[in-house]
């Protein structure tokens, strides 16, 4: 689970959510832990059946309207409740006062209660992207990723086979390095890997025998990215003639990161040949594919075309032999 606090929700969220803790005495350090909000709403009247108590709880003009038609002992009861639930806060959205009765409450039982200007509605687009950008599954993997023509491709294989050095090599050719050596991946969308550098090893990339080269100094900002979407992989394997390898493109292969399927491509090397060349050239029909060609699969037409047409011929020769 990944920490934040109402301090670290302040803070990050600054410049857009604009928020600002009414009560900055209490519960600064209150944890939140669920990417999800909740809009009070039965709450209000007394029914607390399988109230999210784990959410932080938002209050728009139209909860406050209603709380304002309550009587000083129903809103205390109401919110003395609430908080008794130990909600990690509450959020007051464009809301110009709050009774004093709710802020007193709140500082007694140590709950924070927050407060921004800006409209509900784009208050619950900013802070629900954040939320969930921040609660985002994650996960490491050693190798490198690169942007090539536009594709994020992830480089892995075993230790010392040549995965920076084929980077470098990339960089080289006028592509661009997002990670060395470590890649961070958080699934931000349903079916979308972004895949970030740790922030000690950003812009470089270690050869063996030479050592740290900072990518961004040697070949300036156009060769580095600090994020990138991750859309396959190329495992990068030792040339065994004993194994069979994939020669026509058919017969696709995927991976699974954190739930979502990426193709998946296994790439023999040997001296003498060109990987960032194959590695190029795997990024272009990528592309060609997500524009509906696939150069594997129209040979195999060709090919099925002409081998229909030749059996055709041979029939014929057959008929007309039986004929004579």
């Amino acid at each position: 689970m990944k920490k934040l606090t109402i301090k670290d929700l302040i803070r990050e969220t600054k410049s857009k959510l604009q928020l600002v803790q009414i009560n900055p005495e209490v519960g600064d350090e209150t944890p939140v832990t669920s990417s999800a909000l909740n809009i009070p709403g039965l709450e209000l009247t007394g029914f607390w059946e399988d109230f999210p108590k784990h959410k932080l709880q938002v209050f728009s003009k139209k909860e406050m309207q209603f709380v304002s038609t309550l009587s000083p002992s129903a809103m205390e009861s109401i919110f003395r409740k609430m908080y008794s639930y130990k909600i990690p806060g509450v959020i007051f959205v464009d809301i110009p006062e709050i009774q004093p009765i709710i802020i007193d409450l709140a500082t007694e039982m140590g709950v924070p209660l927050l407060q921004t200007e800006i409209n509900i509605m784009q208050f619950l687009q900013d802070i629900g992207t954040y939320l969930y950008i921040k609660f985002a599954p994650t996960t490491t993997i050693h190798g490198g990723l690169v942007d090539i023509y536009g594709v994020g491709i992830l480089l892995t294989g075993k230790s010392g086979i040549g995965k920076s050095e084929i980077a470098l090599d990339i960089v080289e050719r006028g592509h661009r390095l997002v990670a060395d050596d470590v890649v961070n991946i958080q699934r931000t969308a349903k079916n979308v890997l972004i895949g970030k550098p740790e922030e000690l090893l950003q812009d470089t990339i270690e050869v063996r025998g030479l050592g740290i080269v900072n990518i961004r100094k040697i070949f300036g900002a156009r060769a580095v990215r600090v994020q990138k979407r991750v859309e396959l992989m190329i495992e990068l394997l030792h040339w065994d003639p004993k194994q069979d390898y994939e020669r026509f493109g058919l017969n696709e292969e995927f991976t699974t990161i954190l739930g979502v399927d990426i193709p998946h491509i296994r790439l023999p090397i040997n001296p003498g040949k060109n990987i960032s060349v194959i590695v190029e050239t795997i990024a272009l029909t990528y592309l060609l594919k997500l524009y509906g060609e696939d150069p594997a699969k129209e040979m195999q037409e060709k090919l099925l075309k002409q081998l229909k047409k030749k059996s055709i011929n041979l029939n014929e020769e057959i008929i007309e032999g039986d004929t004579e």
